[in-house]
């Protein structure tokens, strides 16, 4: 009996193993889909005559994933023909030189957190006390869940400006698209898949021959 029991875990132990040796690494991808509005402050500070650091902090009561909060500090050049701001991140965009890079980061109470940079544009029509922004968020890291995520999210928003051009802007910006993070999983091999059933089978005919040997023996 004891024989018997080994010509059948022997077939199984290798079966268990090859899937072992057989499994290989591979990428999977999860996507997050994000939409939140924010309740936001923006503040444009002068640093020459038509070049602005721009911080906004944002609270939402309905961001998912608990990323309840914004800080966004980018730059901004403003067109005074048109009332155009381009923003960008990077101060040397527009001749700046010793100012930290812009960057903004989504957030909440924990660890799980998105960090990235802001591209776009605002127009503020100071005769109507109207703007709009539209900006483009490329999510370039996180921490947490979100570590190492990528993606694209839009910010877009309809302003109404204070009459004093140095008082905070507030506004409800929302903010949707999606971002993506990659985790190692493993994954059996074919090869793999084929061992073990040969093996089973291999160990399945020794206990039938082992069998036939015995009932002959008895007779």
């Amino acid at each position: 009996m004891v024989r018997f029991q080994t010509v059948w875990f022997a077939p199984l132990a290798a079966a268990l193993l090859s899937f072992g040796l057989g499994a290989k690494k591979v990428m999977a991808q999860i996507e997050y889909p994000f939409s939140a509005i924010y309740n936001s402050e923006t503040t444009l500070e002068p640093i020459t005559a038509n070049i602005f650091k721009i911080t906004n902090i944002g609270e939402s009561v309905n961001a998912p994933y608990e990323l309840t909060r914004l800080v966004n500090i980018s730059y901004g050049n403003l067109n005074t023909n048109t009332g155009v701001i381009t923003i960008d991140p990077n101060p040397a965009t527009f001749g700046l030189q010793d100012l930290p890079f812009g960057s903004i980061t989504i957030f909440g109470q924990g660890e799980d957190r998105l960090f990235g940079t802001t591209r776009g544009t605002a127009t503020l029509d100071f005769q109507n006390f109207v703007g709009t922004v539209s900006n483009t968020i490329s999510i370039t890291g996180g921490s947490g869940t979100f570590d190492g995520a990528i993606g694209t999210l839009i910010l877009s928003e309809n302003l109404t400006l204070n009459p004093d051009p140095t008082a905070p802007i507030r506004g409800l910006p929302l903010i949707s698209g999606s971002f993506q993070t990659f985790q190692t999983v493993p994954e059996p091999r074919n090869n793999a898949a084929i061992f073990t059933i040969g093996s089973i089978g291999v160990g399945f005919l020794l206990c039938r021959h082992r069998l036939r040997v015995i009932g002959f023996k008895r007779v």
